[in-house]
């Protein structure tokens, strides 16, 4: 599916952008741009009550807020930012008051910041991208797993077992087998129908994947299908999958995907040449002032701590990065990535040329 943040309007001298989210991807980005201290022009609907009547009921209204706080978990629809009113209707009293917006794809909004940092708008650029999602059918003869592959990372959406019996009993071996992949079969497509995904990867050991591939393929048009090998079926082998070279090829693009790819080069370094790489706070920020730095992957919750000198720390950190040139990549949560990259303290580096660092870090993390 090809998905596009839109940018309505820009004005960078005045300090807005008004966005308009498509899908959820794109509440995603926002969540990763918007800041406290933002203001969010959007418009909500609020509980008014009416003196004359004593009654009262939701009422549309266009408010700006100054953002205090965001909600977000992936893969949902929705995207909540909590603050407090600083421009709406006059008769409603509404002015410094709480309230909660929720953005939803097809919701416009404008943003307003004292200052646009560098890295954000590069965010902004690459959201106006083509982005892909794919899906992944992992399968042997015990277990399947479906699974979403997108800018939030990876999402299960089935697992099956087969029940198959020994093969012993061939006549019910062979017809329950074709139960299952035809189970298997008929949820790929549906779910190649709901997300609207054009590239499917499917690996098993021996040929079961290709069984399935030829069946999705004759009743799915316009799909692009790889058929891959893997030791394991199931939801352990969606993670080997995710490592072979056509996945990568297929989906370069998605940010979990190149992030995968950093943090094994930076393993590489880490034992071979480890001037060569920087993790932690400390290190990567010396890193980058020392223009060193060639590719930066940093977990989400620094970007998201409420700690707000640590946040301008990380905000001044990633804008003078983008700066120099560097590739930013944000991990979400809930993957094997994003686990690995906290073990580093939530942000790694691999540098353009060998730096010696200073021994007395403090190693600050989020």
């Amino acid at each position: 599916m090809v998905m596009f943040l839109k940018i309505i309007e820009k004005d960078l001298k005045r300090g807005y952008v008004k966005l308009l989210p498509e899908t959820e991807e794109d509440l995603w980005i926002l969540y990763n741009i918007i800041t406290p201290g933002d203001l969010i022009n959007a418009k909500t609907t609020r509980d008014v009550k009416f003196r004359e009547s004593g009654s009262s009921r939701r009422v549309p209204m266009s408010l700006t807020i100054r953002v205090e706080r965001l909600e977000f978990q992936p893969f949902t629809d929705r995207l909540r930012i909590r603050g407090v009113v600083v421009e709406g209707p006059e008769e409603f009293g509404v002015k410094g008051k709480h309230h909660t917006v929720n953005i939803t794809p097809g919701k416009p909004l404008t943003i307003c910041k004292d200052q646009w940092p560098s890295f954000i708008l590069s965010e902004l650029e690459k959201a106006g991208l083509r982005r892909e999602r794919l899906i992944i059918v992992v399968l042997d003869y015990d277990e399947a797993c479906i699974a979403l592959l997108s800018e939030q990372g990876i999402k299960i959406l089935g697992e099956y077992n087969s029940g198959l019996p020994g093969k012993n009993e061939p006549e019910k071996f062979t017809s329950l087998l074709n139960d299952y992949l035809t189970k298997i079969s008929n949820e790929t497509v549906g779910f190649i129908e709901k997300h609207g995904v054009k590239i499917v990867v499917i690996a098993s050991p021996g040929d079961l994947a290709r069984k399935i591939a030829d069946n999705v393929k004759s009743r799915s048009k316009g799909l692009d299908i790889i058929v891959d090998s893997v030791s394991i079926g199931g939801c352990n082998g969606v993670n080997e999958v995710l490592k072979r070279d056509s996945v990568k090829r297929a989906l370069r693009e998605i940010s979990i995907i190149h992030a995968r790819d950093c943090l094994e080069e930076f393993k590489k370094y880490l034992v071979k040449n480890p001037l060569l790489i920087a993790y932690g706070l400390d290190e990567v920020e010396y890193a980058v002032r020392s223009n060193a730095v060639e590719k930066l992957v940093i977990a989400t919750d620094y970007l998201r701590t409420y700690d707000e000198s640590m946040r301008k720390r990380v905000y001044n950190l990633l804008n003078e990065a983008s700066r120099r040139r560097a590739e930013i990549i944000i991990v979400p949560r809930g993957n094997d990535v994003y686990i690995e990259l906290m073990g580093f303290g939530g942000i790694i580096a691999i540098l353009r040329y060998p730096l010696s660092r200073p021994t007395d870090f403090s190693g600050d993390s989020v």
